[in-house]
């Protein structure tokens, strides 16, 4: 058998195949756009709702028909699951940690009143007010001063349900101040 000298041409110049090949190559590309486009909007999502629920968890506690000063430890985790519903359809169980807090002024000077955290959440303290807020600038600081401001500090443990582009988990955080009436 002797070898066909056109034979390394004809390889050369056929394009039968060449689409296959391209697909091959870029494939890997559009599917990391794809997935990772899927997952960044995914934890934009998660943000947007974490704010969400320390606004409504907030406006909640600001308007609770008794002195939450009198809320008791059930009506907090009442509280504490309807902003938990805020954050649907995300899985909450375990990711979701709420600390609460009211800061009044009726000593003239800015007290933690009250905490209560559930799910693990670390306790507000005057030093650990989220987002280095100083509280004197919002409530009145006369002595007597029946100024409350309700904190509310939500974390969320967030996981890519994908895992493709984001493969690590992200803390996030989130604070929300309303003042009582």
């Amino acid at each position: 058998m002797t070898p066909n000298p056109a034979l390394p041409i004809r390889i050369a110049t056929d394009r039968a195949g060449t689409a296959a090949v391209e697909f091959a190559l870029i494939m890997p590309l559009f599917a990391t756009l794809f997935f990772g486009t899927f997952e960044v909007a995914s934890l934009l999502l998660a943000d947007m709702k974490l704010t969400a629920t320390a606004q409504a968890a907030a406006d909640v506690l600001a308007r609770a028909p008794s002195s939450p000063k009198y809320l008791s430890a059930a009506d907090l985790t009442v509280v504490t699951d309807a902003a938990a519903q805020v954050m649907t359809p995300l899985p909450t169980a375990t990711q979701l940690k709420v600390a609460y807090a009211s800061v009044t002024y009726d000593t003239g000077a800015p007290v933690i009143d009250w905490h209560y955290e559930s799910n693990g959440a670390s306790a507000i303290t005057m030093g650990t007010i989220p987002n280095g807020v100083d509280m004197t600038t919002l409530g009145g600081t006369a002595s007597g001063s029946s100024d409350s401001v309700i904190v509310v500090r939500v974390q969320y443990a967030y996981a890519s349900p994908i895992g493709y582009v984001l493969t690590k988990n992200w803390d996030l955080s989130e604070s929300a101040f309303e003042r009582t009436p």
